[in-house]
């Protein structure tokens, strides 16, 4: 026995479909497209079975990539620090005012820490090859990141500014 779903689709799929409805017996085109799509998974799931436990990969798998993501912080956190050690004076106190500015503002990044952190990742991502990720993953990636490079710049900043007005 037959049984009825809804389905929603955007506007601009709707219009093709309504377009098309008289050239396809649409009833028939889900469920051949769905039975194949459930098929694969079964295959797979059969594939699987009794050699892999799906919860443990997925376990793993999270923490291999929070360890990922980690290294990446870790790596910005001390290409940061060793850019402030380089960066003048000037370059540096406009680099941390910017950083705390878009901690609680969202202000525009001044371009010259654009310039030093953007530099900074290019090089990380050549040293990581991570341009193979797919694009979530390598913006994950790049996040945590700029995310270490401006801990890494702001923390050498909070080691050395009381002692600039030391005489």
């Amino acid at each position: 026995m037959a049984k009825k779903i809804t389905l929603t689709v955007n506007e601009s799929l709707f219009a093709k479909i309504d377009e098309w409805r008289s050239s396809f017996n649409l009833s028939r085109l889900f469920q051949e497209a769905v039975a194949e799509a459930i098929k694969k998974k079964e295959e797979f799931q059969r594939m699987l079975s009794g050699t892999a436990d799906i919860p443990k990969i997925v376990e793993r798998l999270k923490a291999e990539k929070r360890g990922s993501l980690e290294k990446a912080a870790a790596a910005g956190k001390e290409d940061g620090g060793a850019w402030a050690a380089r960066a003048h004076y000037e370059d540096l106190v406009t680099t941390v005012a910017s950083i705390a500015s878009m901690a609680s503002t969202e202000a525009v990044y001044a371009k010259n820490s654009i310039d030093a952190e953007s530099k900074s990742l290019e090089a990380w991502e050549l040293r990581r090859s991570i341009a193979s990720m797919d694009d979530k993953e390598r913006e994950d990636a790049r996040l945590a990141y700029r995310d270490g490079w401006r801990t890494g710049v702001s923390g050498l900043w909070d080691l050395v500014k009381e002692k600039l007005d030391d005489e």
